[in-house]
C-alpha cells in the first residue's frame, strides 16, 4: 500500500472543506461514560475547533481495523492512529461494540507517549502507529512505520511493537512490551532480496497451540511467536537467511488495469485463517490511503500447511506466479476494500458464523474511511463475501 499518512490527512482535509470559511461545527460533547480511562471520545471532543479536521460522529474514521475480538461481554477492534495534529494524540485506538448495540463506538486512546524503543529503532516515526493485530484480546501487536513510509525523505527502518492489557474491559490499562518484536532495516528499499516492511501484523493460532505472526509490506512473511509472552520465538529480527522466518507471498507482476509489469506491485495487510484442513492467506494488492482513488483489493490463496506454499484456485503460487483469487474489489461497490479480518462464533445450535471485516473509502469522503462487517460464505472450499451487512442482533441473541 505504501501508507502515506500525510496524503491521508491532506485528502481528508480537502474533502471536509479546507479553504472555505465555515461556521464552527457542533461538538459531540457527550462522553460515553462506559469508557472512563483514556477515553478516545474525549480526545475527539477536545480537538482543535479552529481546524477542519473534525471528529464529529458522521466523520468517525475507522482505518486498518483489526479482526473483531471478544473481551468480556463486549466486542473490540484495534484501529490505526491518525496524524498527530489538531489536538489528536493517540498512537492507536480501540473501538467497542457494547451488548445489544449494532455499531462500534470510540473506545480508548492508546500510546499517547512514544515508547522509548521507538526513538532508538524507528527515530523517523512521528508517533502514529498502524494496523494493529491481536494474538488474544489482551495482546495487541502494532506497526511502527518509518518516516519514508510516512512521506518523509529520511528513514527506512520499521518495526512491530507489542502491547499487553490488564484490568477490566472496557477500561483496560495497556502497557508496551518495551522492545520491538521484529524489525526491518531497509524494507522496500532492499532491491536484492524480498525484505518486508515490518508493518501490518496479524496473528494466527494453530490447532496445536503454536502461534504465528504474519506480516509485511511489499512481501508477506511468517514467524513463530511465544503464545504466552508474544515475542518472536527465538528473539531474533528478520533476516533473509534466517530459518525462523518463512516467505509466504510476493506482490503480483500485473497492475490494477491488468497490464504486465517488470517489477512486483505492492502487497500487504495479510491475514491467516483455517477452515477445515486448509490454511487461507488473505492479502491486499495495490494502493490504499487515497480515498476515492484507492486501488486496494483483497486476494486469497490456500495451503495444507501453515508455511505454504499458498496457491489460488487455478494452482498459481502466491510467491512465484502472482497467484491469488480476487475476493473483493471496487466492483463490489466498495472503494479500496482492505485489511481483512475474520471473527467466528457459534449460535446456540452450534452453527458457526464467520464474520469478515474490512475497511473501505466512501465516495463522498464522509467519513474518510469506514468499516464493513459481512458474513464469509464457503463454496467448494473457497470463501465468498456475502452481499448484506451483518446484523449484530444475531450475534447478541446467539449469546442469550
Amino acid at each position: 500500500m505504501k501508507k502515506k499518512l500525510p496524503i491521508y490527512i491532506s485528502i481528508f482535509l480537502f474533502l471536509v472543506g479546507c479553504g472555505t470559511p465555515q461556521k464552527k461545527r457542533a461538538r459531540i460533547i457527550d462522553s460515553d461514560h462506559r469508557i472512563s480511562k483514556e477515553s478516545l471520545r474525549d480526545v475527539f471532543n477536545s480537538m482543535n475547533d479552529d481546524g477542519d479536521y473534525h471528529y464529529v460522529k458522521d466523520k468517525w474514521v475507522i482505518h486498518d481495523p483489526s479482526k473483531i475480538n471478544q473481551i468480556g461481554n463486549y466486542l473490540m477492534i484495534g484501529v490505526t492512529g491518525k496524524a498527530q495534529e489538531d489536538g489528536y494524540k493517540c498512537g492507536l485506538e480501540t473501538w467497542y461494540l457494547f451488548p445489544n448495540e449494532k455499531k462500534f463506538v470510540p473506545g480508548q486512546c492508546l500510546l499517547k507517549e512514544k515508547p522509548k524503543w521507538v526513538e532508538e529503532h524507528v527515530p523517523t516515526n512521528d508517533g502514529a502507529y498502524w494496523a494493529p493485530g491481536f494474538l488474544d484480546s489482551r495482546t495487541m501487536y502494532y506497526s511502527v512505520p518509518s518516516g519514508n513510509a510516512m512521506e518523509k525523505a529520511e528513514g527506512t527502518e520499521s518495526c512491530i511493537g507489542l502491547l499487553k492489557a490488564t484490568g477490566n474491559p472496557p477500561n483496560l490499562v495497556w502497557k508496551d512490551y518495551g522492545k520491538p518484536i521484529t524489525c526491518s532495516e531497509k524494507g522496500e528499499e532492499n532491491k536484492k532480496v524480498p525484505e518486508p516492511e515490518s508493518i501490518d501484523p496479524a496473528l494466527f493460532v494453530d490447532n496445536d497451540g503454536k502461534s504465528y505472526l504474519i506480516y509485511g509490506g511489499g512481501h508477506i512473511w511468517l514467524t513463530e511467536v511465544d503464545t504466552k509472552k508474544g515475542n518472536q520465538i527465538h528473539g531474533d529480527h528478520w533476516a533473509y537467511d534466517n530459518d525462523d522466518y518463512t516467505l509466504l507471498a510476493n506482490g503480483p507482476k500485473v497492475d490494477e488495469d491488468g497490464n504486465k509489469t517488470d517489477e512486483e506491485m505492492w502487497i500487504e495487510a495479510a491475514f491467516m485463517a483455517k477452515k477445515g484442513s486448509y490454511y487461507y492467506l488473505f492479502v491486499n494488492w495495490y494502493n490504499c490511503c487515497r480515498g476515492a482513488d484507492s486501488t486496494y483489493e483483497i486476494r486469497v490463496g490456500r495451503s495444507d500447511s501453515v508455511r505454504g506454499p499458498f496457491l489460488d484456485s487455478k494452482g498459481k503460487s502466491m510467491i512465484k506466479d502472482g497467484g491469488g483469487d480476487k475476493l473483493i474489489d471496487k466492483s463490489s461497490g466498495f472503494i479500496g476494500p482492505g485489511h481483512p479480518g475474520l471473527f467466528s462464533f457459534k449460535n446456540k445450535k452450534g452453527i458457526t458464523t464467520d464474520l469478515f471485516t474490512f475497511h473501505f473509502y466512501p465516495k463522498s469522503g464522509k467519513p474518510w474511511a469506514s468499516m464493513k462487517v459481512r458474513e464469509l460464505i464457503w463454496e467448494n472450499g473457497w470463501p465468498k463475501v456475502s452481499n448484506k451487512d451483518f446484523d449484530f442482533t444475531n450475534y447478541w441473541t446467539s449469546k442469550e
